[in-house]
């Protein structure tokens, strides 16, 4: 598989929940950075945050730009998704992926709630 299909299939995976999936294409030691929350490191780790966290629902999500140079991979969009408690999100995002021998060795998630964004600024 190219990176290219790799980070798709785990963009897609992220979108149906599917933590298995997701993890399946990661090193054992991946680091999750979501800037301004928290950071994961290892499988086990993910596996734990998508198993304690399924009322988390992607509702619609695009995937804007796809930029790779080498085993780097930048994604960015739009999605739409539900939280703890019925929570609605609207966000924009930009995870960008490091590989390591056709792995996710690290990522970073990088959000903007549309909310906090002015008028006619994107």
């Amino acid at each position: 598989m190219t990176n290219k299909e790799i980070i798709i299939e785990v963009i897609e995976a992220f979108d149906r929940g599917d933590g298995e999936a997701i993890t399946k294409h990661m090193t054992d030691d991946v680091e999750w950075h979501m800037l301004g929350d928290q950071t994961f490191t290892g499988k086990e780790a993910l596996k734990k945050f998508f198993a304690d966290n399924t009322e988390m629902k992607v509702l619609s999500a695009t995937k804007d730009h796809i930029i790779i140079d080498g085993d780097n991979v930048a994604v960015d969009g739009q999605v739409q998704c539900t939280g703890p408690n019925g929570a609605f999100y609207d966000m924009y995002y930009c995870d960008i992926y490091e590989l390591e021998n056709a792995k996710v060795k690290k990522f970073i998630t990088y959000t903007v709630n549309k909310n906090s964004v002015k008028a006619g600024q994107r």
